[in-house]
């Protein structure tokens, strides 16, 4: 994650609640008329319920340890409980388009322009007579492992195909913490430097390129973020996107020594200028490169 989201699904909670309880409520009812023990997926629900609808990591997090705790006494029969809860939180259902709560009526309600995960791939949704389009909706939690969480709303990010399905594939991030979009703070920076002249930036830049290094780096104690770069191959990624980091740290400079310069009397903004308003860098494609860049003035 480079990017926090942490408000992103406010415009939703409560439409999003209602559509999740109705599916719970729904469900447990229809499990009443059992006679005798009912199925392992009404046990789990009936004790979980708050926690798959919670806006909490916590909660979310508690969800997960209560279904090992279940599939452990199942033994062999977890498998089971698993396909049992993937047929009632059925996410197949949700993306169809059916009904008038689903992914993309979610997904309109998203604030999130960029994948939060790489920041430099958009996502958002678009949806007209001719056509249609929406980001992947990334299950933090993997839905094939936990499926109780496969309509949370909490669980799902915003995404590019390629963060979510060329890059994070299965890997658990309960298992192997990651950054969370939807919870954790930004943690990783970007920096453009001279591998030779830390002070000669502007000269390499004009005379030495191949000395000139964009690189993204995290707090070294931080599990979270050191996973993230590697999961997301965030440095080899931003690599690629060294001149886009050069001509804005140029731009940057240029009207830095404009504003000095006052005999020239330009009129004209840092953000006409640049293309880029640092307040609102969260709206950008590299917009997180490019604020970091920007504070390192």
């Amino acid at each position: 994650m480079i990017v926090s989201i942490n408000e992103n699904w406010t415009n939703a909670e409560t439409e999003h609640t209602d559509h999740l309880k109705k599916i719970i409520r729904n469900f447990l009812y229809s499990q009443l008329s059992i006679c005798g023990p009912k199925t392992p997926a009404y046990y789990f629900v009936r004790e979980t319920r708050k926690l798959i609808i919670s806006h909490k990591l916590t909660d979310i997090s508690s969800s997960i340890t209560i279904l090992g705790a279940h599939t452990k006494r199942l033994g062999r029969q977890k498998t089971r409980l698993l396909k049992e809860l993937k047929k009632v939180f059925n996410y197949d259902r949700f993306i169809s388009k059916y009904g008038t709560w689903n992914a993309y009526t979610l997904c309109k309600k998203s604030k999130a322009r960029i994948c939060p995960y790489c920041n430099h791939a958009y996502a958002f949704t678009i949806e007209c007579k001719d056509g249609a389009f929406r980001p992947t909706l990334d299950h933090f939690f993997l839905k094939d492992q936990y499926p109780h969480l496969a309509l949370t709303l909490y669980n799902l990010v915003p995404s590019c195909s390629s963060c979510n399905s060329s890059l994070k594939g299965e890997e658990d991030f309960h298992q192997t913490p990651h950054l969370n979009p939807l919870f954790d703070n930004e943690s990783i920076t970007f920096q453009l430097f001279s591998t030779v002249n830390p002070s000669g930036l502007l000269d390499d830049i004009s005379l030495n390129l191949q000395n000139v290094k964009l690189a993204a780096t995290a707090p070294l104690n931080c599990v979270k973020s050191q996973n993230s770069l590697k999961t997301f191959i965030i440095n080899e990624r931003y690599e690629v996107l060294l001149m886009e980091a050069i001509d804005f740290f140029v731009a940057k400079t240029d009207y830095e020594e404009a504003k000095i310069n006052t005999q020239l009397e330009l009129q004209f903004s840092e953000a006409s200028l640049l293309r880029f308003d640092r307040t609102k860098y969260n709206r950008y494609l590299l917009g997180k490169m490019f604020a970091d860049l920007y504070d390192a003035f």
